[in-house]
């Protein structure tokens, strides 16, 4: 919990933190291996894993007792937040590979705009994670 810590507010709390599955970037991972075997490949495959990879820890996702946070740290920083009474859509999909693996999207979406405010990419169980988010917003609505 690192890089969160200092974007809490005081006395909220972490409840649930993640990240982007390593199998959302096995495209990538069996490009850049494919470029990796050829001699000039190499010199692009490396980099493009390497790439990849830190881009894919860079994204990190919070749940916490007060809102939805998703922070992206690579070079520089972005994090996105909102609060869960504010959310006013919020659904999950799943492509035919990510529903074998049991891999998928979480959006989230407010009032203000027709936009996804929020996705969670490559999280595992996303249905668990759809329903814990749900779970949040009914405690605020009482």
């Amino acid at each position: 919990m690192s890089g969160i810590g200092e974007e809490l507010h005081t006395g909220e709390k972490v409840e649930k933190e993640f990240g982007i599955h390593p199998l959302e970037y096995l495209g990538i991972y069996i490009l850049g291996g494919i470029l990796i075997i050829t001699i000039m490949g190499a010199i692009i495959g490396i980099p493009l894993i390497i790439i990849a990879e830190f881009v894919r820890r860079g994204n990190k996702y919070y749940l916490t007792d007060q809102r939805v946070i998703h922070q992206f740290t690579f070079l520089s920083r972005k994090t996105s937040t909102v609060l869960y009474d504010k959310i006013q859509d919020i659904h999950f999909t799943q492509g035919i590979i990510e529903r074998i693996f049991g891999l998928g999207k979480v959006h989230i979406n407010t009032a203000g705009t027709h936009l996804v405010e929020i996705v969670f990419t490559g999280v595992q169980d996303p249905v668990n994670v759809k329903r814990m988010i749900e779970a949040h917003m009914m405690k605020k609505k009482k």
